[in-house]
């Protein structure tokens, strides 16, 4: 079983996937940028012509670059903003490199609004780069309150589970046989570990007389969580789990990690399926 590194940069932060969350956590940026700029205006903050739209335009650029740039290196370039290498470090660096490319397109902003005529690099290079450095400052202590809080939330729930499953013993499951593919192998469910999504196939590791044996099989996991049914758990967008065999578990600020008797692989739960895993283990 892994320890967490005792440096928290370089520990597992909570996964940053693009979805509809984090539009909206743009859009709520985009709006905060707005709100200070027009009721606060900092360092006497003045504009010619219409001052609420040019406090508004702050803000739907901030808004737009943004999401622009986690769509982009999310979707597009592929950064995998989860998993084991998805760190405190990591995401610290994103922001920072988030931060930058707004205060990019807030400086080309601001020279449209006074006619281009402060559109030089060394002015852009004496924005920025402060900008940048003195926002890491920030972002690294929120990240750092945000690690610790769902690391300690998620280590709750793992001693939860398996003192649940020390307790609770052993599960009797009805024996039966089942093919993992047309022609494939014919193994009782109640023997399977767990089973991985890997592109267009599925990796299942299972016990044969005692060891453990795998097999990789044509599908997709929701089709094989569908035909097989109890006693699997599905616990990841790539992995389903037989909680019958969980031997440690432990936490982390991404979820849980489970290790299972036979192996040394260590099964992940994701955080949005801790809470189905603690129900089903607490019965």
């Amino acid at each position: 079983m892994k320890l967490l590194d005792n440096n928290p940069l370089k520990r597992p932060f909570p996964d940053r996937d693009f979805d509809r969350s984090s539009i909206l956590g743009m859009f709520w940026v985009g709006l905060f940028v707005f709100a200070v700029l027009f009721f606060l205006q900092p360092y006497g903050m003045h504009a010619e012509g219409n001052f609420f739209l040019t406090c508004l335009g702050y803000g739907l650029v901030t808004f737009l670059v943004g999401s622009a740039y986690l769509f982009v290196t999310s979707e597009v370039l592929g950064w995998k903003k989860f998993g084991d290498g998805w760190t405190l470090g990591k995401w610290v660096l994103d922001c920072g490199l988030l931060l930058a490319f707004i205060s990019v397109g807030n400086f080309i902003f601001y020279n449209f609004t006074v006619n281009w005529t402060a559109f030089d690099p060394l002015i852009l290079a004496t924005i920025t780069v402060p900008t940048v450095i003195i926002g890491l400052f920030p972002i690294a202590f929120s990240g750092m309150a945000i690690q610790l809080r769902a690391e300690r939330e998620n280590q709750r729930v793992a001693g939860e589970v398996q003192l649940a499953r020390l307790e609770g013993g052993k599960t009797f499951v009805p024996s039966r046989l089942v093919s993992l593919a047309e022609g494939g192998v014919m193994i009782d469910p109640a023997n399977l570990l767990f089973c991985e999504s890997r592109q267009n196939y599925v990796r299942c590791v299972f016990l044969k007389e005692g060891v453990v044996a795998e097999e990789t099989i044509l599908g997709t996991l929701s089709g094989l969580e569908e035909k097989i049914g109890e006693p699997l758990s599905r616990c990841h967008r790539s992995y389903l789990v037989n909680l019958l065999h969980v031997r440690q578990a432990r936490g982390n600020a991404q979820g849980l990690k489970l290790e299972l008797v036979g192996t040394t692989e260590e099964v992940p739960v994701s955080r949005a399926y801790v809470g189905v895993i603690r129900e089903r283990v607490m019965g």
